[in-house]
C-alpha cells in the first residue's frame, strides 16, 4: 500500500515503485502482475470482502483503475478480476489457483497511454453468493504478452525484470434494469441501422479522442451494456481534405481509438468490429467547412 502519510519508500506521489498521484483521495494499492524468472511464475493479488454476497441474476459493474508504474522497465498486455463465494489464502507467491472471471486484455503492450490510469470496467452476471474480489494477472507468463520498455530510465532492481501495476478506486456497483439507454439525436435504437455519433471530436489530424467526446461515448458504453447480445461495427469517414492514402488511414485509426474506448469501459472486444472509409462516402456534397464538418464523422451499425 502507498499513501501520502507514509515517510518512507511507500509514499504518494513519490515511492520506491515510481511516481504517481493518486488516482482519487491520498493512496494506492500495487501488485507485480508480471515479473520473468526462469524458475516459477511470481505474481501477486490484491483482494477484499465484499459489503455484502452478490445476488443471484443481478447484474453488477466491477470497476477499478490501474497504471503501469514508472519504474517498471516490462509492460504487459493484461490484468483482470476474480469474483468468488470463497477467499484464497495461497502459501507461495506464484499463480492464483482459479481462473479468473474476466480479463482485459489490450490490443497493444505498450503505448503513449500505458503508464496513465485507465478505468478497468465490466459488467459481470452474478452466479449468486460470490463475496471475494481478486484482482490481479491470472494469465502464465506464456500467455501473458510482455514487452521491455527500452526508453526506460528506472534503475530499481526490484523493478528491473517485472510489470508492476498501481490500483485505484475499486469498486462492485448493482447496475441493470430501467428504460434503455439511448443514444443523442436518437429517441429508439435499432439493430441493422446506422446511427452518426454526435459530439465526437479528434485532434486535428490525428486519432486522439478530446475530452467532449466522452459523455457520448459513456452513453455508447451503457448502450451496449444493455443490449447485451449486441454486437457494432463502428466506422471511421474523413473530409474532403489530404490524400486517399491519409485520410483512409486516419478514419482506420479514429474508428479504433472508439473502439479502444469501449474495451477500456469493459465491453468485450469480440463485440467491435472496426472500419475506415476515408473520404470515400460523404453524407453531402461541398467542399465549406459545414459540409466538410458533417462528413467528418463516427458511424455506428449495431448487430444482433
Amino acid at each position: 500500500m502507498f499513501h501520502m502519510c507514509s515517510t518512507g519508500e511507500a509514499g504518494v506521489p513519490t515511492n520506491w515503485a515510481g511516481y504517481s498521484k493518486a488516482y482519487i483521495g491520498s493512496g494506492y494499492a500495487g501488485i507485480y502482475c508480471y515479473l520473468l524468472r526462469s524458475d516459477k511464475e511470481y505474481r501477486e493479488y490484491l483482494q477484499t470482502e465484499l459489503t455484502s454476497p452478490l445476488e443471484p441474476g443481478g447484474e453488477y459493474l466491477v470497476e477499478y483503475y490501474f497504471k503501469l508504474s514508472s519504474n517498471s522497465k516490462y509492460s504487459i498486455d493484461r490484468i483482470g478480476f476474480l469474483l468468488s463465494d470463497s477467499n484464497y489464502l495461497m502459501a507461495g507467491d506464484g499463480m492464483f489457483p482459479v481462473p479468473a472471471t474476466y480479463e482485459r486484455i489490450n490490443r497493444t503492450i505498450y503505448s503513449k497511454a500505458t503508464g496513465l490510469w485507465t478505468r478497468f470496467g465490466y459488467t459481470h452476471v452474478a452466479k449468486g453468493g460470490e463475496k471475494y474480489l481478486t484482482i490481479g494477472n491470472f494469465s502464465n507468463s506464456g500467455k501473458t504478452r510482455s514487452q521491455y520498455i527500452t526508453n526506460s530510465q528506472s534503475t530499481e532492481p526490484m523493478l528491473a525484470r517485472a510489470a508492476y501495476f498501481f490500483i485505484d478506486e475499486v469498486k462492485v456497483i448493482k447496475v441493470g434494469g430501467g428504460t434503455p439507454p439511448v443514444l443523442s439525436g436518437y429517441p429508439e435504437l435499432k439493430t441493422d441501422e446506422t446511427y452518426v455519433l454526435k459530439n465526437i471530436q479528434f485532434k486535428y489530424n490525428d486519432f486522439t479522442l478530446l475530452d467532449q467526446s466522452f459523455p457520448e461515448l459513456k452513453k455508447l458504453v451503457e448502450v451496449l451494456r444493455y443490449h447485451k447480445t449486441w454486437k457494432v461495427v463502428v466506422s471511421g469517414h474523413t473530409d474532403d481534405i489530404g490524400s486517399d492514402t491519409f485520410n483512409n488511414e486516419l478514419s482506420i485509426l479514429r474508428a479504433g481509438s472508439v473502439a479502444d474506448y469501449l474495451i477500456d469501459a469493459g465491453i468485450e472486444p469480440t463485440r467491435i468490429k472496426t472500419m475506415g472509409f476515408g473520404k470515400q462516402t460523404p453524407l453531402v456534397k461541398g467542399t465549406d467547412e459545414t459540409s466538410r464538418a458533417t462528413n467528418r464523422r463516427v458511424e455506428l451499425r449495431f448487430l444482433n
